[in-house]
């Protein structure tokens, strides 16, 4: 999070930015049927809610969060936690991992209670039931962030789960159960790691994983709140940090294969030397080349864009790219990452969560190159007062244009005596097509209740085409929203690697309806600090089939499939 003071009015974009230092400035204002660069929506597109919570219904309500104390006096318990959807035991049903946060005085009483995330599977019929104690995923720490990824190639999905203290990596058995191999994997870590991410960013067929990690804390250095002026939001004391306190430097493991790993950010050119208080990391291919390059959210600091060299080692190019600051030149705090191409013009976008008093910034990818066109797409006033931590392009109505989603919840309790609010509605925002966005209202989007979410994931949870969102809330129940209107058309890609990894991680799919061509890349680790269904969704509108599917695996390896039917979900396997 930022320093907690107020930021300046919302600026012009990074080019307008650009022209100003060249001369005059004339800024030309983004009304356009509403708010200040937020388009209007139609009485026939409000005509009823996108979504219901189901949490209770569907029984994980049965978790409830842990996040330290309710004043939140100290900064560890203030970001919460992510979620993971995944098959664990194979059963073509996603299945979901919460992942549970714990308190000082819990970490210091081995007599009290330990928390622990929870895995409840899916009975297929809406419903969930806790599977825990007998799965074995029994996180019994501080819990963060989540990133689910077959390491070994197995054919059955691991889970790594950052902490406030020692990571974790648990090996899926393939018979409902799984085991801690952190120590003999080498991914222990330590301190304070957030956000995590398999890629192969070798491209030598297994899974490697970057490990972004927040604050060198220790509870018994940290001034009180109100100690300093990074310890002050509005004027009101608050929860210190991060600025202030000494960060800790990314780490880069190497799968060695056997089960091992190995550290290798020195070697690889993955220098943290800022140590910048690192989020949300996410691998993808940027600028279209073939290889995965790691985006990752920095708080308070630039983020970073870590460019493939194609050699095993990487350079970081976020400012010369455009995306490490805003576009009028300020570092924000980064917390949540979306990652998709909104506008179909096949080259993958970014979206990062701030703090509240700042936009959430849409980074518009421009053959790669980056333009911060957050207000020019409706997002600028909309999302200005909101606390943003998960985020995801995702075509809820499929139509074919990837909508947003938003969770919100500001980190102090405080908040409520200033100008601001603790608890605070997630959003839903329209793709409308042209590169804007239309921001529904709570009734519209069916986000009725305000609680202080984070980590946010999405998938099909029914298996019948329409987009489900699990949500993470500090302190309370998750939300669980289903979808309630009827949509369009869509198919559904399930890739298996062969000679690339099994769970194709880093594979881009093209999908063709008529003059519209969607991409897609499957990914394990996004949003903020969670992991979302790896099988990848395309709405098709009023398509009742695919013309063309392009594959690209992550070695390289092309295929085309055409004529594939709609409304149902097409496996396809490596070629050997």
């Amino acid at each position: 999070m930022r320093d907690p003071v107020k930021t300046a009015a919302p600026q012009p974009s990074r080019r307008s930015f650009l022209r100003c230092a060249t001369g005059l400035c004339f800024v030309v204002p983004l009304f356009r049927n509403g708010l200040l660069g937020q388009p209007a929506i139609t009485s026939a597109d409000a005509a009823a809610p996108w979504f219901a919570d189901v949490a209770r219904r569907s029984g994980l309500a049965a978790f409830h969060d842990t996040c330290g104390t309710p004043a939140k006096d100290y900064l560890v318990e203030t970001v919460g936690s992510g979620v993971a959807l995944f098959d664990y035991n194979n059963d073509g049903l996603l299945d979901v991992f919460m992942v549970n946060g714990s308190t000082l005085q819990i970490l210091k009483d081995p007599s009290l209670p330990p928390t622990s995330g929870r895995l409840f599977r899916n009975n297929g019929d809406g419903t969930f039931t806790d599977v825990t104690k007998a799965s074995g995923l029994v996180n019994q720490g501080w819990g963060m962030g989540v990133a689910v990824g077959d390491y070994d190639n197995d054919g059955h999905r691991d889970v790594f789960i950052t902490n406030y203290g020692q990571n974790r990596l648990f090996h899926n058995n393939g018979n409902g159960t799984f085991t801690d191999v952190t120590l003999e994997a080498g991914l222990a870590g330590g301190n304070w790691s957030t956000g995590c991410g398999w890629g192969d960013y070798d491209r030598d067929g297994r899974l490697d994983l970057y490990v972004s990690r927040y604050v060198d804390f220790n509870p018994t250095n940290i001034p009180p709140p109100g100690t300093y002026n990074y310890c002050l939001y509005q004027g009101v004391p608050v929860a210190c940090g991060p600025r202030g306190l000494p960060g800790l430097a990314d780490l880069l493991y190497h799968n060695e294969g056997n089960g091992k790993f190995r550290e290798v950010s020195a070697e690889a050119g993955v220098r943290d030397t800022d140590k910048a208080y690192g989020f949300t990391v996410v691998w993808c291919d940027f600028d279209n080349d073939g290889w995965p390059d790691a985006f990752v959210a920095n708080d308070s600091m630039p983020n970073y864009l870590w460019h493939n060299k194609h050699n095993g080692t990487f350079e970081e190019i976020g400012m010369e790219a455009g995306c490490a600051v805003s576009g009028d030149g300020r570092p924000q705090s980064s917390m949540g990452v979306a990652v998709g191409d909104y506008d179909n013009d096949g080259w993958m976008d970014l979206l990062v969560t701030t703090f509240s008093e700042d936009y959430k910034t849409l980074f518009h990818n421009a053959r790669g190159q980056f333009d911060d066109v957050s207000y020019a797409a409706g997002l600028g006033t909309a999302t200005y007062s909101q606390l943003g931590w998960g985020a995801g392009f995702v075509d809820f109505d499929n139509d074919g244009w990837p909508d947003i989603f938003l969770a919100n919840g500001h980190i102090y309790p405080q908040a409520d005596k200033g100008s601001n609010h603790y608890m605070q509605h997630n959003q839903l925002f329209r793709n409308l097509r042209d590169g804007r966005f239309a921001l529904l209202g709570d009734a519209e989007s069916g986000f009725g209740a305000a609680w202080s979410s984070r980590g946010a994931a999405w998938g099909d949870l029914r298996n019948d085409g329409a987009i489900d969102v699990v949500v993470n809330n500090i302190d309370q129940v998750p939300f669980v929203y289903s979808p309630l209107r009827r949509t369009g058309n869509w198919t559904r890609a399930k890739l298996t690697g062969t000679k690339s990894n099994r769970d194709a991680i880093g594979a881009r799919v093209r999908v063709t309806t008529g003059k519209l061509t969607q991409t897609a890349e499957v990914r394990a680790g996004e949003s903020y600090l969670s992991t979302c269904d790896s099988r990848l969704h395309f709405g098709l509108g009023d398509a009742t089939n695919v013309d063309k599917l392009e594959i690209r695996w992550p070695n390289g390896q092309t295929e085309i499939h055409e004529h594939l039917a709609a409304n149902r979900e097409h496996e396809f396997v490596e070629k050997s």
